[in-house]
């Protein structure tokens, strides 16, 4: 029956090994307290318990979740605290939820699932948990003791800083990139075209996508170290609404090459281009090829002669006149169509200091209506504190239906833009705490305040820039970050 279910939950695309996986992990919850689910990003793991859920739902059996990433909160706000001065307990995110799920009767089943990075700091608390005496001990000496419907599930894409005595605790579910189904992906992505356009966008992914892909994947010269399905995505990203040949070609060579360093960009960008029997109007710079509605055909970019430059626009350094250059229309383009309305997403540009990604990013805010862009800083010492304060400074609380939202206080859209993102501290585990609560807030839409409740976030969006290269003072970001934003390199 569970079988059945689990068909049904993953409705007409059924993926084999997403079944067998779900079947292993509702055998190991019914043994384990603690399970961990480990795999790159993108290879399934929130889809399994997600489709678990769903088939147990099906069969009558009522599944609550409780979901956190622990490394986006002070260890205090996750696990409780003591007062110094009045020895007063205050409950954490965990605690808190610890206590609502004991209150649940027997027939309702409770998954408290802990979504990022595992390291002693905090996973050591839980051992007396994860062991068979389903006993959680609190500082302040009270304890909690679990029933068999509570389980503790953890979802990471690694383990190498978690200690034996934790690993030997938990069951394990293992996924790998082997096990992604990139045409399955692919059919999902279609599904959300219009069906007028389904046909002939269908035709050539199948003609040049996989192929592509499979180009890319071979020469590996990534400038930013992400995982497969974030590749994928990065691919598709500037192929929606796409109508024309040539229009989906020079989106194939921004999308799926946005992630590769410039000369292998350049050889991506002529084999696609000889692919499709297209000849760039350069032969040169094939990366310097748009492609034109006007004409229908594929041009280079030239250079845009402006009005002229008076000498009060001179007067101000910050707000000097942007010359349009055949670098600066390709830079722009890279990236404008994720700022768009139709197709908004988080993305993140790459590219070596002082080549202009701050200049490319005002000109590209300055096009936005009914838009406020507020501006993080980062530095060393840069903390989730810091962009909560922006967001506070910028937003309104509003309570609705699903409970309290952040929304944008004097414009319809808020842009959250991050300069140097690479250069937050991580701690001694390798986790940077800015990383862990933005791969929260993306994955999940919202993020635990003060009050330990959630709050969501609406009509808001982040952006990113860093430079590229290993310099010191900057910190390679996890795979789990950049495979859930869109990357785009410039030179």
């Amino acid at each position: 029956m569970l079988l059945t279910s689990l068909r049904a939950a993953l409705q007409s695309s059924c993926v084999h090994v997403l079944i067998k996986k779900a079947l292993e992990l509702y055998e190991q919850l019914r043994q384990r307290m603690g399970v961990v689910v480990v795999g790159p990003s993108g290879a399934g793991k929130s889809t399994l318990w997600r489709m678990l859920r769903a088939a147990l739902g099906k069969m009558g059996r009522v599944v609550k979740q409780y979901t956190m990433n622990p490394k986006a909160m002070p260890r205090q706000q996750l696990l409780g605290h003591i007062d110094m001065d009045t020895r007063e307990w205050s409950d954490g995110v965990l605690t808190s939820s610890a206590r609502q799920v004991v209150r649940e009767p027997l027939e309702v089943s409770s998954w408290i699932i802990c979504d990022g990075d595992i390291d002693p700091e905090w996973v050591e608390s839980l051992n007396s948990v994860l062991d068979d005496n389903r006993l959680l001990t609190m500082p302040s000496g009270e304890r909690i003791q679990f029933g068999p419907n509570v389980n503790f599930l953890f979802e990471t894409h690694d383990l190498s800083c978690a200690s034996p005595a934790t690993i030997s605790r938990m069951g394990m579910i293992f996924l790998s990139d082997e096990d992604t189904d990139v045409g399955a992906l692919v059919k999902s992505w279609l599904k959300r075209e219009d069906e007028d356009n389904r046909m002939n966008l269908e035709n050539w992914l199948n003609d040049y996508f996989h192929r592509a892909l499979e180009w890319v994947l071979k020469q590996s010269d990534f400038v930013v170290d992400t995982s497969l399905v974030g590749t994928v995505l990065n691919g598709l990203s500037h192929l929606r609404g796409v109508r024309e040949r040539g229009q989906f070609v020079v989106g194939l060579i921004r999308g799926l090459g946005g992630n590769l360093a410039l000369k292998c960009h350049q050889e991506f960008a002529k084999e696609v281009l000889s692919w499709a029997r297209e000849s760039p109007p350069d032969p040169r710079k094939p990366l310097d090829t748009y492609y034109d509605p006007a004409s229908g055909r594929l041009c280079a970019y030239e250079l845009q002669r402006g009005d002229g430059v008076c000498e009060e626009d001179l007067s101000n350094p910050h707000n000097l006149p942007v010359i349009h250059t055949p670098d600066m229309q390709r830079g722009l383009d890279l990236f404008t169509p994720w700022l768009s309305s139709n197709h908004r997403q988080p993305f993140l540009l790459v590219g070596p200091e002082g080549c202009g990604k701050g200049m490319l990013l005002r000109c590209a805010f300055a096009q936005l209506r009914s838009t406020q862009v507020s501006v993080v800083h980062c530095s060393a010492q840069t903390s989730s504190r810091h962009v909560l304060q922006k967001l506070s400074h910028m937003c309104l609380i509003i309570s609705s239906n699903t409970g309290r939202v952040y929304r944008p206080k004097d414009c319809e859209r808020l842009v959250l833009y991050l300069k140097d993102i690479n250069l937050p501290k991580p701690d001694k585990w390798g986790t940077s705490n800015i990383i862990a609560f933005l791969q929260q807030v993306l994955t999940y839409q919202g993020f635990y305040d003060e009050n330990l409740e959630w709050v969501g976030l609406e009509n808001i969006q982040i952006v990113a820039s860093m430079s590229a290269g290993g310099a010191v003072g900057r910190h390679p970001l996890t795979s789990r970050f950049t495979s859930i934003v869109r990357i785009c390199t410039i030179e």
